[in-house]
């Protein structure tokens, strides 16, 4: 294979440049951004370089799709270029909509740009094959950019790695300082200028050959085949044994289980998708009966996925996970009605029905964002009124003891709300400000200890949404743990599921974890013969910690601490950082790092 020439490489770019200005434009202003983000030390508050940035990143897969609709319905250049113009004036609208102050910015601003690139991306897949031309060409179209996209990858990091390299060499043999960020700067500006060229000059243009076209890679089916379709059959026998479980225990499912469904759906559907092509073949009679019955035995699931986050949402009200999952069952709903009674079952449908759903629910009052908002700010509503606490839509101290449910539940709205919308939607029923600063371009909301002070409860760390299953805590690095009366320290130990049961010795000591990670057995064997156990439990300060402190990130060491002593030694754990989930209805640990002081020839009191 000849490698093309210099002179080759600079007509295809130019090419490229011509074809797309206005895509490669836009990777130029989100590079040139990021680049002077970088160059930050710190990284500013408040800057449009982040608006810059968004609305670039989103523009470069949108302006592309505009582009590769013109081409396929032979516009003009002059009209080619004016629909795309059209595109700027809508991702300057999106990039003057989100905040300039991005670090302190409510979440829903990060997952709004997700869900709009979500829908660019599946845009960007049917662009050309909006009511023209086949399923055929349509894969292989798909297939080409996907290649393109890993190939663009390699590419980008070995030049990145290569230079990389150079810039140590200039460092270390010439004394050159290079600092740190330098090297992610030169990562943006492979990956935004050639990474993003590279990928726009193997976009396919003539996409009427493709109709016709049967190149099928064997890589491809060695994937599909040999990856992905066991892992769809062991999320298959895994979902079917807890629906067996289900119907024989009669117990309500769990809300975990629609993760599993929502994965054996998806790889299922990339599964059949990778193999479509090749579908009619002699050899490949099964995938055809493997498309059909994917969507069978999608039926019961789809059932117990509504069921799970129903349950969920009767209890804790509507979140965007929750949102999402449940408009996602029902697009899986019609795609299931779609294909069994569909003749042709053309693919399009799943890319260019994800794109419009993505579209939908990321803006207006129908949205994920809106109706969780609601939803939560709803629910906070009804347990104020219960405890007395929001009167006449003015928020006044509890004017008796809050139970823990319903503390635990009022913080983990707060919580929710602080940290995915800000507290506008609650700021009326207070006469105190929210804000931080309300003029200021950097403006953040108050603390959720600072709100939940102002009912006269506490905030409870424990719920930080209102989807809460597992919670870390940490000790404040600034801290120090009393070390008084304590002769010998082992060093940080990490513990996790593989530690239970296993016998740890030390100097003079030993120790076992708990099968529950929930206590921990320490053994003495001293040169006298004297021989001792203790045994320390961490369900009490566990108990203490997670319904006791406002910032989980900085609890002081001592209250991180249990400890014991017995006849002849004693011992203090001090936890580092603890990882919580919930078990049964009960937070139970599942990691943690900690420090073991004790001391031997104690007498125990």
């Amino acid at each position: 294979m000849r490698l093309p020439s210099i002179q080759q490489v600079l007509q295809e770019s130019r090419r490229t440049a011509q074809r797309f200005p206005l895509v490669i434009t836009g990777a130029l202003v989100g590079t040139l951004s990021a680049l002077a983000l970088i160059d930050y030390d710190p990284p500013p508050a408040s800057s449009l370089l982040f608006n810059l940035l968004a609305a670039a990143i989103l523009g470069i897969p949108f302006l592309l799709a505009i582009a590769l609709i013109a081409e396929s319905r032979k516009w003009s250049r002059l009209r080619n270029l004016g629909a795309q113009a059209v595109g700027v004036i809508l991702l300057t609208a999106y990039a003057l909509s989100i905040p300039s102050a991005f670090s302190g910015a409510p979440l829903f601003h990060l997952f709004r740009f997700q869900m709009l690139m979500i829908a660019v991306l599946f845009l960007v897949t049917v662009a050309p094959y909006i009511g023209r031309f086949t399923a055929t060409g349509f894969w292989h179209f798909n297939k080409t950019l996907f290649f393109r996209v890993l190939m663009a990858a390699l590419f980008s990091q070995v030049l990145y790695a290569g230079l990389a390299v150079a810039l140590a060499a200039l460092e270390n043999l010439f004394g050159l300082d290079v600092p740190g960020r330098r090297y992610l700067q030169l990562w943006v500006l492979v990956t935004g200028v050639f990474g993003i060229w590279f990928f726009l000059a193997g976009v396919p243009e003539d996409v009427e050959s493709l109709e016709t076209s049967t190149d099928y890679p064997g890589s491809i089916k060695v994937f599909a085949q040999y990856i992905l379709l066991p892992v769809v059959f062991v999320y298959f026998v895994i979902l079917y044994a807890y629906l067996g479980k289900i119907l024989i225990e009669w117990n309500w499912p769990r809300g975990w289980v629609s993760r599993l469904i929502l994965g054996f759906s998806s790889t299922g559907l990339a599964t059949l998708l990778l193999l479509y092509p090749i579908r009619e073949r002699e050899e490949n009679v099964w995938i055809k009966f493997a498309w059909r019955w994917f969507f069978i035995v999608l039926i019961p699931l789809i059932v117990v996925l509504f069921l799970a986050i129903l349950r969920r949402i009767s209890d804790y009200g509507i979140t965007e996970p929750r949102y999402i999952a449940i408009v996602y069952g029902l697009w899986l709903v019609a795609m299931v009605a779609y294909f069994m009674l569909s003749k042709t079952g053309n693919i399009r449908v799943i890319s260019s029905s994800l794109c419009v759903l993505a579209m939908l629910i990321s803006f207006g009052p129908w949205g994920a964002f809106q109706i969780s908002e609601r939803s939560q700010i709803t629910r906070l509503k009804g347990l104020l009124v219960r405890d007395s606490i929001l009167v006449n839509d003015t928020v006044q101290k509890a004017p008796q003891s809050v139970s823990a449910e319903d503390r635990s539940q009022i913080s983990s709205v707060i919580g929710y709300l602080h940290k995915i919308h800000g507290l506008d939607g609650i700021q009326p029923w207070f006469r105190e400000n929210l804000k931080e600063d309300s003029f200021g371009a950097g403006s953040t909301y108050k603390d959720p200890i600072f709100v939940t002070q102002i009912m006269g409860i506490v905030y409870d760390p424990y719920w930080h949404d209102a989807s809460a299953d597992a919670v870390s805590l940490r000790a404040d690095q600034s801290g120090s743990l009393s070390i008084d009366g304590y002769q010998h320290l082992l060093r940080a130990r990490s513990v996790f599921s593989g530690s239970a049961g296993k016998v740890y010795p030390a100097d003079g000591i030993s120790y076992r974890i708990g099968e529950g990670l929930d206590t921990v057995t320490f053994y003495l064997n001293s040169d006298d013969g004297a021989t001792d156990t203790l045994q320390l439990s961490l369900c009490p300060l566990i108990d203490k910690l997670v319904h006791g402190h406002g910032n989980p990130n900085e609890i002081p060491p001592d209250e991180m601490s249990v400890s014991g002593t017995s006849s002849h030694f004693k011992v203090k754990i001090g936890l580092q950082r603890i990882q919580l989930r919930r078990i049964e209805g009960e937070m139970k640990p599942v990691s943690y790092e900690a420090e073991i002081l004790y001391s031997t020839g104690t007498k125990k009191e």
